[in-house]
């Protein structure tokens, strides 16, 4: 009986089990938004622990039993509940949410929510940076963050941008913000062998909670660079490949140039040039009008290919990526080509203790450069040519250097100029090859619950060799050849080798007791950078065995004379930082927070009392919409008011690159050698130093409000912020019996930038087939000065001035009043406010506006329909200026007969034209508008930054093919400018604008599959 009981009791078991598994069963589907599948989203069964993300595809597989429900979830998206039935497949389509504030974000040497952060900071993804055609990643981010204003100022292709985050905050200090790659404080001078496509994320700190942290290097604002890793998922292996194809075009000026009979009419009149040799008849017959613009600036092309392989594991992921970029500059001679490799690799214990990651990369570029741009000699600048070459010069007229220089001696003028220039784009080579390696390395390991120690390791090593040749036989090789020289030319061959270290030590403590969450870090930190340069310029070479760049043909001095004697420099020049922090986070109940910091920081750029400092920050928040309160208001989805104080150092007191200001030290009076001094001997000069030389330091409050409204259609962000930067290093003057005029020094005076920043989205139309979003930014800056004691409170350089209860560099002129009708001398406005044609220095006044604008952002829209996605990003600058040179030149009657001008010029007040705008051509008073304020312009825009339109192809299509995803994008940069600006470009971080490199509209074709 007994047996016959386990039989049933078993059998009954076995039945049993066999109808649970039987309810058990294996559910797929794909989850997606209205982009497209939706990689990383959570799938977790309701009330159980069990869960698992989708894969890259947006695909998932989690085995469930009937009845049970499945949670969907994704940061920004609303939760989607789906209850399991009979059905072995369950497809979900998300829609964003209120719940954007759980996205990640950098908050000084960690990552927290925006839930949680106290910090102002923004930040741009991969989305909009990826697949853009610029060769630097900061002309992509334009217009895209309030309080972030970003310039091209050269168009060279490659060339480092411009960017000041909430003003300038020195006077004659450096005012690029600290950037830092995968937690490696990097070189800013060198992003041309970055490849864009490979970065994640790009977040620009801003406010001191945020920027306090890293101390002597955090005033000028941080902007934190993420590149691309796999992720911790089931394994798979994803192929991504992406090409572009483009056009590059040159923005067309504004400016009124004379054709050739127009010059020759001008000439005629003013009794200078060929014209004036000519007749009306043989004038109006002339047939040459040679558009110099058009022949040194050309239509480029610019190509980009990047594959990249991602792994995704449960213990090791990784991300590899090659890339080849070509661009073709718009200037004659000019170009940049990249290639790069990345690796990065992460990796993990079973438990999640032990973590690491090795992130590498590889970048190598050569860069073909315009030399001698701006003020630089007239016969090496290309674009002094294409601006001033007058139009009834043919090309035709060249033949070679040695006839060229044959008409340069006969002439005895400029007027070949641009002849000279085509003679230097034949005999004249420059390239610039770069070697980036970077390599950083972390390990952290979890020694017990909620404590956590890391160690980081990074290195950068980046190699340059510059070659420049002037051949010999050549216009300029000729042209300054001394008597009896028989070889002329000479080839300059620099090598550069910049390494830079860091090593971070750092233990870190999270624990929750109840609703208080705690996080304390200890942390030291060492910086080492350091440079070595050798330079080499041979001059004179033998055009019968010279090749460039191989040391082949350079001529051997003789004792008769020094002609060829090589010039030859070293230097060697180190920097080291070292630090130590501390930083203490504290949140109840996910509704208040407060985060506070402290960091000592030393450099060895001081002398060594004065070589630390201390920097702090104190930083809070309230989300106003976690209070009982809040919870009627349904429309409010989140509001969270936010403040920071602290304080940040700037240690680069010198303007330049990192290493602008060690050797000499200006700390130290430094006595450098001088020949031909007393009774032809060698003598020594004298440069005083400051040995109480200290940092600068920036004060700063913040306070800001992050909101969502409409379950996040409508979300933004709203700060006001007061910077003030004290210590200012800054000349001021010594009685001359001292040795010296002036010593530069910590001073008395300050700067203050305050101002607001809105960011806000509207979410138009949000629907799974069709949703359009417009965004925009804006931030007003008023930057002022102060606390200045020497000459009365003014610094005057040229025509710019800095004073007291002004702003930094304005234009310090006369104001131009026009033309006086009686004599067509010019016209301006005195101290009472009186016409004067002999202003005089007390007549100059400050402007009140500079070359920095004081209203700055961006707006646009994205528009998303069934995988036709169009978009837009326009920018603005406003209440900015600068001077513009290059109109100036067009309008100098010194340049008649030798160099174009305007046709303006045609209507100068003569005694029978009064009635004009344009001076007379023999004004005598012509050399007082240098001071004074009839070339500056105002140089405010709007911008169509970027426009593209593309098709996302629908994956339904693809499914018999190897593709997983597919799309083709049209896309435009700098399309057309709503400016007064006359010239080829209006965005510039100069004062003033003389022949330079202007920046090019980009027209590109991209192809971008996964497979």
């Amino acid at each position: 009986m007994r047996s016959k009981f386990k039989w049933i009791f078993s059998l009954l078991l076995a039945l049993s089990m066999q109808f649970v598994f039987a309810q058990e069963k294996t559910v797929t589907g794909v989850v997606s938004d209205a982009t497209g599948s939706l990689p990383g989203a959570n799938v977790v069964v309701k009330g159980t622990t069990r869960g698992i993300q989708t894969d890259l595809d947006g695909k998932y597989s989690i085995r469930v039993s009937a009845g049970e429900v499945l949670v969907f979830s994704f940061i920004g998206m609303e939760n989607v509940s789906r209850t399991v039935g009979t059905a072995n497949s369950i497809n979900v389509s998300m829609i964003d949410g209120g719940n954007t504030l759980e996205a990640v974000v950098v908050q000084g040497y960690r990552t927290v929510t925006k839930k949680t952060a106290v910090t102002a900071a923004a930040t741009v993804n991969s989305e909009t940076i990826e697949n853009r055609p610029n060769a630097n990643v900061l002309n992509t981010i334009q217009g895209q963050l309030a309080g972030v204003n970003i310039t091209a100022s050269t168009g060279q292709p490659g060339a480092k941008s411009s960017v000041i985050i909430r003003g300038a905050g020195t006077i004659n200090g450096n005012t690029d913000p600290l950037y830092v790659i995968d937690g490696f404080p990097s070189n800013s001078d060198n992003f041309r062998s970055i490849n864009p496509n490979d970065i994640a994320s790009l977040d620009v700190l801003k406010d001191a909670a945020a920027i306090s942290q890293y101390g002597s290097r955090g005033s000028n604002g941080v902007i934190v660079i993420t590149t691309r890793k796999g992720s911790y998922s089931e394994p798979k292996t994803t192929f991504r490949y992406s090409s572009q194809f483009g056009i590059n075009d040159l923005q067309t000026p504004r400016y009124s140039y004379a054709n050739s009979k127009q010059l020759l009419k001008i000439e005629k009149n003013f009794g200078a040039g060929r014209g004036a040799t000519l007749t009306d008849a043989q004038i109006n017959a002339y047939n040459i009008n040679t558009n110099w613009v058009d022949y040194f600036f050309n239509q480029g092309t610019s190509t980009n290919h990047n594959f990249s392989i991602e792994n995704n594991g449960k213990n090791i992921n990784s991300f590899t990526s090659a890339s080849f970029f070509d661009q073709e500059g718009v200037l004659e001679s000019t170009g940049l080509k990249r290639f790069t490799v990345r690796n990065n690799l992460n990796g993990k214990s079973d438990d999640g203790k032990f973590k690491f990651s090795v992130n590498s990369a590889f970048g190598h570029s050569r860069n073909n450069e315009a030399t001698n741009l701006g003020e630089g000699a007239i016969n090496r600048n290309y674009v002094t040519g294409a601006y001033l070459g007058a139009p009834y010069v043919s090309p035709n007229e060249y033949q070679n250097s040695a006839q060229l220089f044959s008409l340069y001696q006969a002439n005895g003028t400029l007027l070949y100029t641009p002849l000279m220039l085509v003679d230097k784009l034949k005999t004249y080579q420059n390239s610039t090859q770069e070697t980036r390696i970077d390599l950083a390395t972390e390990l952290s390991y979890e020694f017990v619950d909620g404590l956590t120690g890391r160690v980081r390791t990074s290195g950068q090593l980046l190699q340059n060799r510059f070659h420049q040749a002037e051949f010999p036989g050549s216009f300029n090789a000729l042209l300054f050849l001394a008597p009896s020289q028989v070889f002329g030319g000479f080839e300059d061959i620099n090598e550069r080798r910049e390494f830079l270290f860091n090593n971070l030590f750092m233990l870190d403590y999270n624990k929750t007791f109840g609703k208080h969450t705690f996080n304390v870090s200890a942390a030291s930190e060492y910086n080492h950078s350091r440079l070595t340069s050798n330079n080499i310029r041979q001059r004179g070479l033998d055009p019968k065995l010279f090749v460039p760049n191989t040391g082949a043909g350079y001529i051997s001095d003789t004792s008769a004379n020094d002609f060829y004697v090589p010039t030859i420099s070293a230097s060697q020049l180190r920097n080291d930082l070292i630090s130590y922090f501390t930083t203490f986070d504290y949140d109840f109940n996910s509704r208040y927070g407060l985060v506070a910091s402290y960091r000592i920081d030393g450099s060895s750029r001081f002398i060594e009392e004065n070589q630390f400092n201390n920097f702090w920050s104190l930083g809070g928040r309230w989300n106003i919409d976690e209070e009982e309160f809040m919870q009627s208001l349904d429309f409010i989805n989140v509001l969270k008011l936010r403040g920071s104080i602290g304080t940040s150092g700037n240690q680069r007191i010198v303007d330049g690159t990192i290493f602008a200001g060690i050797n000499p030290p200006a700390f130290a009076d430094i006595y450098p050698g001088s020949n031909n001094a007393y009774n032809n001997g060698t003598g020594y000069n004298l440069n005083l130093g400051f040995p109480a030389l200290k940092w600068e330091t920036t004060e700063q409050y913040n306070v800001g409000v992050d909101f969502e409204l409409l379950r996040g259609r409508i979300r933004g962000s709203f700060d006001y912020y007061n910077k003030k930067t004290i210590d200012l290093f800054i000349s001021e003057p010594l009685v001359p019996s001292t040795g010296a005029t002036s010593l530069t020094k910590n001073s008395d005076a300050f700067i203050v930038n305050k101002g607001f920043e809105l960011s806000i989205g509207y979410d138009v139309v949000r629907t799974n087939d069709l949703r359009l979003t417009v965004r925009a930014n804006g931030s007003s800056n008023d930057n002022s000065v102060g606390g200045i004691i020497a000459n009365n409170g003014r610094i005057i350089t040229g025509n710019l001035i800095t004073q007291n209860g002004g702003s930094i560099r304005e234009p310090f002129v006369y104001h131009y009043l026009g033309v006086n009708p009686v004599n067509g001398n010019l016209l301006f406005q005195d101290i009472n406010g009186n016409p004067t044609e002999t202003p005089v220095a007390a007549d100059r006044k400050p402007l009140g506006k500079n070359n920095v604008p004081k209203y700055q952002g961006g707006f646009g829209f994205d528009f998303d329909y069934k995988g036709f996605f169009v978009s837009s990003t326009f920018t603005f600058a406003q209440d900015v200026v600068r001077y513009d040179f290059d109109l100036s030149n067009l309008y100098s009657p010194g340049n008649i007969g030798t160099f174009n001008v305007t046709d303006d010029l045609l209507n100068a007040w003569t005694t029978t034209n009064t009635a004009t705008d344009v001076p007379s051509l023999r004004a005598g008073n012509i050399s007082a508008q240098n001071l004074s304020d009839r070339f500056i312009k105002d140089a405010s825009y709007v911008r169509l930054r970027n426009a593209q339109i593309g098709y996302r192809v629908p994956k339904i299509f693809l499914a018999k093919t190897f593709l997983t995803d597919l799309s083709f994008t049209l896309q435009g940069e700098n399309l057309f400018n709503i400016t007064q600006w006359q010239g080829f470009d209006p965005e510039s971080s100069r004062a003033s604008d003389v022949y330079q490199y202007p920046t090019a509209r980009q027209f590109t074709f991209g192809v971008d599959l996964k497979f």
